[in-house]
């Protein structure tokens, strides 16, 4: 009774504290419960003080819970922790459809709710300054092929898709429960895949807790983008294929693609191994010809077809997507530099525990029997299909862009996961001491998990993962004093509010990083000739580009004028660029400010329009 009192106390202690950490020690409201603490490090440490009594003073039972630790037990803590995950990214997610991948997201399934991928308007074609369609293509969108007078959605369908279902059942916020749910959906498959791989429950949960407690995972659980959503679907083909669920594995690769179509040699590697595996059931059968392979097949081809339409359509080529041609894309002399800065990242923020996966690959023998035939070629070729992905892909810089490896998150984890308790179960075997030094083996393995996890979420806390929601806030602040104190046929010069102020203001913008640095004053002028007051956003450093770009050759080119409204946190201010008297400068209120929880702010008007006016 004293030893389940001290494990319970110790777990809850722990939790708390953690938890009222993450909300910087205020208070945080988390499954209906209030919590809140002035020392919630005290406390947590606290818990980790009892759990380590509990360690010292019962190990072979902390030995014998890890080893002997049962699938029920295990799908349990799995669903706690997916519970936790999905309800972080509730708690402390953007709602916000604010840069160009969120607003290019939403917008799109605005288009495919009305029936129409293109935004048309007759001001393309009559504007005078050179290559005005791109002025004209909000953030997350570029002219369409062969169209003077249309803009096309960037990004690929699949997450516009699912996103346009959800805000048909729930409204327009329901898009914002995708990630959410996707998030779960990664931590509890990752579990379902180790125990179906292996049959091991221990390994699998650890595997579950390290996707989870991932910086770059916790980041973009946060985010309404395509990182999470594609892990899941993948992470379920997966599932789906080493269950012997053929066509619906092919379904869920489908969607994959449609996700983010350039994954294909995910494909390729789960086609691989279906193709082994079905000619290894042949010689192993007589008469019976396996149809796996076949049935995958089927079940994917219609988001092959798909896309292929949809590229054509938008782009002019099937091969072409909204980002552009191949060799746009993608060159050999971006390899290493690719190669140095995904490995940098990865062992910055992933700790060097990663390192253990090697030995799953090294030495089969002591992982012992696996449920499926050939699993090291199908981790193995998840995570190299990942990397060859984005091996030649165009560099970007910022830790955040690991999120491009995601999709082999819950493979190279579990590879992780497998590789420790191996390690564990031979140190073990080769010692007959019982007792703490017999429990050593399976508490160092705890200790190295618990340790990647709470580093895991310090670094996401430190590099801003629970107040990304806070910076987001601006773009619906902004749009909402638009909305209230600017014409409906006014035009927005801006560059990254291009996209959310025609979301949340309801006006036309236009971009002004894309026009003709000699135009400036001209377009001005033009627009307020055609009675579409112009005003000038710039958000942060935009103020120094815009000065660059356009001060020489522009009267307007200086913004030397007082602003008619700022935002103070973070800085963007709106000048009226048809009146430049002085004038009082509105202080633009800040939604961001407070404790996190769920706030979503709906635009002026859903779907928004596929005609520009």
């Amino acid at each position: 009774m004293l030893r389940r009192i001290t494990l319970v106390v110790g777990i809850a202690a722990a939790l708390w504290g953690f938890l009222i950490l993450l909300a910087h020690g205020g208070q945080v409201q988390f499954l209906g419960l209030k919590l809140s603490l002035r020392h919630p490090l005290l406390l947590f440490w606290g818990g980790v003080a009892i759990l380590a009594v509990y360690a010292w003073m019962w190990p072979p039972a902390v030995g014998r819970h890890v080893a002997l630790l049962s699938t029920r037990q295990a799908a349990a803590a799995t669903a706690i922790v997916a519970i936790l995950a999905s309800a972080a990214s509730v708690h402390w997610g953007s709602t916000v459809a604010g840069g160009a991948d969120s607003y290019g997201y939403l917008s799109q399934a605005g288009l495919w709710r009305q029936g129409e991928l293109l935004i048309r308007g007759d001001i393309i074609r009559h504007s005078p300054w050179p290559l005005a369609i791109e002025t004209w293509a909000p953030l997350g969108y570029r002219p369409a092929a062969g169209r003077i007078d249309a803009v096309a959605p960037l990004y690929s369908p699949g997450l516009p898709l699912v996103m346009a279902l959800f805000q048909r059942v729930f409204g327009y916020c329901g898009a914002f429960f995708i990630v959410p749910i996707a998030t779960a959906a990664v931590v509890a498959l990752t579990f379902v895949l180790g125990l179906r791989v292996f049959q091991r429950p221990a390994p699998a949960f650890w595997a579950a807790l390290l996707v989870a407690a991932s910086p770059v995972f916790l980041f973009q659980s946060m985010n309404p983008m395509t990182d999470v959503p594609v892990v899941a679907a993948w992470t379920l083909v997966l599932v789906l294929a080493v269950a012997h669920w053929p066509l619906a594995a092919g379904v869920a690769m489908a969607l994959a693609l449609a996700i983010r179509p350039n994954l294909i040699l995910v494909a390729a590697a789960v086609f691989v191994w279906t193709a082994l595996t079905d000619w290894r059931a042949w010689r192993l059968s007589i008469g019976r010809v396996p149809t796996r392979t076949l049935r995958l097949a089927i079940g994917v081809a219609p988001a092959v077809i798909g896309i292929a339409w949809f590229n054509s359509y938008l782009y002019g080529s099937p091969l072409v997507s909204g980002y552009g041609s191949l060799d746009y894309l993608y060159s050999v002399s971006h390899g290493w530099k690719n190669v140095s800065q995904f490995t940098t990242r990865m062992f910055e923020t992933q700790t060097p525990i990663v390192l253990a996966s090697v030995l799953f690959f090294v030495a089969p023998r002591w992982m012992g029997d696996a449920r499926i035939p050939f699993p090291r070629l199908l981790f193995g070729g998840v995570m190299l299909s990942v990397a060859l992905s984005y091996l030649f892909y165009i560099p970007f810089e910022g830790w955040t862009y690991l999120r491009f490896l995601l999709p082999m998150w819950p493979v190279l984890m579990l590879s992780t996961a497998l590789a420790l308790d191996a390690a564990s179960r031979r140190w073990t075997s080769m010692t007959s001491i019982q007792g703490t030094a017999g429990a050593f083996p399976q508490l160092l393995v705890l200790a190295c998990v618990a340790l990647a996890v709470w580093r895991g979420v310090g670094i996401a806390e430190d590099r801003g993962t629970f107040d990304l929601w806070r910076g987001e806030r601006k773009y619906a602040d902004v749009g909402r004093y638009l909305a209230d104190h600017t014409d409906p046929r006014a035009v927005i010069l801006s560059f990254q509010h291009s996209g959310s102020i025609r979301l949340y203001a309801d006006r036309l913008t236009m971009r002004w990083d894309q026009l003709d640095v000699a135009w400036l004053d001209r377009a001005v002028e033009y627009l307020s000739s055609a009675r579409r007051h112009p005003y000038i956003v710039v958000d942060g450093d935009e103020a120094q580009l815009f000065r660059q770009l356009f001060g020489t050759l522009n009267q307007l080119g200086g913004l030397d004028w007082t602003p008619m409204a700022a935002l103070q946190h973070p800085p963007v201010m709106i000048f009226d660029a048809a009146d430049r008297r002085a004038r009082h400068t509105d202080i633009i209120a800040e939604s961001g400010r407070g404790s996190a929880g769920w706030r979503c702010t709906p635009p002026q008007r859903w779907p928004t329009p596929s005609r520009m006016e």
